[in-house]
């Protein structure tokens, strides 16, 4: 899961998060919550470093190119993984961003400049042999009312995957709500974003 704050020991939380989500796999077609976004020191660091303004954070949504369904769950081993905010990956997306940039001190609501997001990729596969996860969202960035920014990225992961649901489970869902931190540090470290938005 993703910890708790950005300094924080994320071992307990894990641990009993994951306890949790193991004892869900043994009974079979449970709803499994993402943990609620928190503060990545990482990204705190990229946001330092990344020479940007702060910034708005405007309205995250599913892309109309994409499937409908990935916004809403994900069936893992005949659970299914669902985000805490509004049922939806596009608001979970949109929630750590704001987490990870109100932590820098890049997070202004009143910014000339804001951030919106479409969702256009979103998996999850625990098999019995080497699991998979992809995110992807195009952020547009907009200031004074023109598009300064406009880019899709994408990021994924691959792990060993358990034949044991109650191993394997757990393990692919840290796997994919890593990627949401994951996905905004790549925006935070694009040349091309961080010249669009400029201190």
């Amino acid at each position: 899961m993703i910890v708790a704050v950005a300094r924080s020991d994320p071992g307990r939380r894990c641990l009993s998060a994951l306890a949790g989500l193991a004892f869900a796999g043994l009974t079979g077609c449970a709803q499994l919550p993402l943990g609620e976004p928190a503060a990545s020191f990482n990204n705190i660091e990229k946001a330092g470093r990344s020479g940007t303004a702060p910034v708005a954070v405007g309205p995250f949504r599913l892309d109309p190119d994409a499937a409908p369904g990935i916004n809403a769950g994900l069936s893992v081993r005949s659970n299914v993984v669902v985000s805490p905010i509004q049922g939806s990956f596009a608001q979970y997306l949109r929630q750590t961003l704001i987490t990870d940039l109100q932590a820098a001190g890049l997070y202004d609501p009143a910014s000339p400049s804001e951030i919106s997001g479409f969702l256009t990729d979103s998996t999850l596969d625990v098999p019995l042999d080497t699991g998979h996860a992809s995110l992807g969202a195009r952020f547009v960035v907009v200031r004074l009312g023109k598009a300064v920014y406009d880019k899709e990225l994408k990021v994924s992961a691959s792990w060993p995957s358990s034949f044991v649901g109650m191993e394997a489970i757990p393990s692919g869902v840290n796997q994919y709500g890593a990627l949401y931190h994951t996905l905004v540090g790549k925006l935070l470290d694009d040349p091309d974003y961080q010249a669009a938005n400029p201190k």
